[in-house]
């Protein structure tokens, strides 16, 4: 099935509730999702569900119909993977100098000429193994999002 099979089941053509879609639900599922950086499973499963729905809505299907298929036909990610890609395109910012000031200032980079990850151009992440809650922080999830990229 191509994007352009999906009937949507509502009285609207297909452009309009894209758009709909877009504007009303995939624009909440960006704002500050990198906020749920490293969440509980079931905190990303609702967020996921909601999408699954949109994309069913979109593509006039069932609501039995399995959604992976169909967000990879939306070429729509996942919420786990849109929330790596939004951490990505900060800490791409920060390091290209277009991100705001008070996002630069919570990251460095590794300074020790030793070590590869200086090299490489990796950033420093200051992981804590006792809690857990702190990992959440951009200061931590995004140097460790940036630092995946790089292996």
């Amino acid at each position: 099935m191509y994007i352009h099979e999906c009937k949507p089941i509502c009285h609207l053509d297909y452009d309009t509730l894209y758009t709909l879609i877009r504007a009303l639900i995939l624009s909440r599922l960006d704002y500050c999702n990198s906020l749920f950086a490293d969440s509980p499973q079931s905190t990303l499963h609702r967020l996921q569900r909601v999408q699954d729905a949109a994309a069913r809505l979109l593509c006039g299907a069932s609501a039995r119909t399995h959604a992976p298929p169909l967000l990879k036909q939306l070429h729509w990610l996942p919420v786990p993977s849109r929330i790596q890609f939004k951490l990505c395109t900060l800490m791409f910012d920060i390091n290209h100098g277009t991100a705001p000031q008070y996002l630069s200032e919570l990251v460095r980079r590794c300074d020790d000429t030793r070590l590869r990850s200086s090299v490489r151009g990796n950033l420093v992440d200051h992981l804590t193994y006792q809690l857990h809650v702190t990992d959440k922080a951009f200061s931590i999830a995004g140097p460790c999002a940036w630092n995946a990229l790089c292996i």
